[in-house]
């Protein structure tokens, strides 16, 4: 007679087996009560709404609002929108409710830094801080629930003259430079903006530039928000290089301050797989170049700066320029931002 499958399983095959079977429904139940402390400690929506009130009701004119970790930044938004009532005019008198619903609009959700505020209100859920807080001075904090309020001063705050990416409007001049001469981009505006295809890049605006061999998803200028290497939003301005040629914004003579503050990147889906030419920029204020930089695959967001003290209060034009090394243009979609500060 031939013995059964279970049989002819070694004993201690079978004792395992019957172990693991046996402890399958402690699995299921520690599974469960894992998922119940964790849900437990899940920020709920009248905690965030609570912790933005308080925020509202703490904000001075010029502060900002921040959520960290930033991967929770659209529940804050959220809060401090009311859950999606109608945004409020933020034309309105400094200091008016409608000013404080502009806490979170592109410049802050997709900043470069926090080196020009004075004063931050964070958002923060399980301990987290915004790296860029680290070293400043704590003021307050409020709990409610799961989501703290902290406030946070800046120790040394530095003051924004310009913001160069808020210029590029029909005041500048955009120029591909290549060894075939100048080539002008034109000014193109009430377009509709364009989602590039997938992996593709960022929006192009309805307002923007477009320059040779004018190809709306590949060859304009303007700002936009980029995803950096880090999966962070970036506010900058799109530059995209062609091939041996240089692209340029001159913008219009006025105040400079002590220095220019700038950072380079690349949408994430065109420098994760760090194997691509470098990209290289430079700023020059007045016929002097004060900046310059080189980006290569890896860098993420990149910073680089440089003085223009002996130009202070003066009024002075600016170049920025952007060029891929040895002219492989492909997947280099550059965007930068700039300011002027003191």
């Amino acid at each position: 007679m031939t013995a059964t499958t279970s049989e002819a399983l070694p004993l201690w095959r079978r004792v395992g087996m019957a172990l693991l079977l046996a402890a399958l429904p402690g699995v299921a139940v520690g599974e469960l009560v894992v998922g119940e402390a964790q849900r437990k400690h899940v920020p709920t929506r009248p905690q965030w709404q609570a912790a933005a009130d308080a925020a509202r009701a703490a904000t001075k004119p010029g502060d900002v609002v921040i959520v960290a970790p930033r991967w929770a930044e659209q529940h804050g938004r959220m809060a401090m929108a009311s859950y999606g009532a109608p945004r409020i005019d933020i034309t309105a008198a400094p200091g008016s409710t409608a000013e404080l619903d502009a806490a979170f609009d592109v410049h802050v959700a997709a900043r470069a830094d926090l080196e020009t505020a004075t004063r931050v209100l964070e958002l923060a859920i399980r301990g987290k801080d915004d790296p860029l807080v680290k070293g400043w001075t704590l003021e307050n904090e409020q709990r409610f629930g799961d989501v703290a309020l902290r406030i946070f001063a800046n120790p040394h705050p530095q003051k924004l003259i310009r913001d160069l990416v808020d210029e590029v409007d029909t005041t500048a001049i955009v120029s591909r430079v290549g060894p075939s001469g100048v080539d002008r981009c034109r000014w193109e505006e009430g377009g509709t903006p364009r989602m590039p295809a997938l992996f593709g890049g960022p929006i192009m605006p309805p307002r923007h530039f477009l320059c040779a061999p004018f190809d709306p998803g590949w060859s304009w200028v303007a700002p936009t928000v980029i995803t950096d290497l880090d999966y962070v939003p970036r506010r900058c301005i799109f530059m995209h290089p062609h091939e041996s040629n240089v692209t340029t914004i001159e913008l219009p003579p006025k105040k400079i301050g002590k220095r220019v503050v700038a950072y380079l990147g690349l949408h994430v889906y065109q420098e994760r797989d760090l194997g691509r030419a470098p990209v290289l920029a430079r700023i020059t204020v007045g016929g002097n170049v004060v900046a310059t930089t080189t980006h290569p695959d890896g860098a993420g967001w990149q910073r680089f700066e440089g003085s223009t003290e002996s130009m202070q209060g003066t009024d002075q034009p600016v170049k920025l320029e952007v060029w891929v090394e040895r002219g492989l243009s492909q997947f280099r979609t550059a965007c930068l931002a700039a300011q002027i500060r003191e």
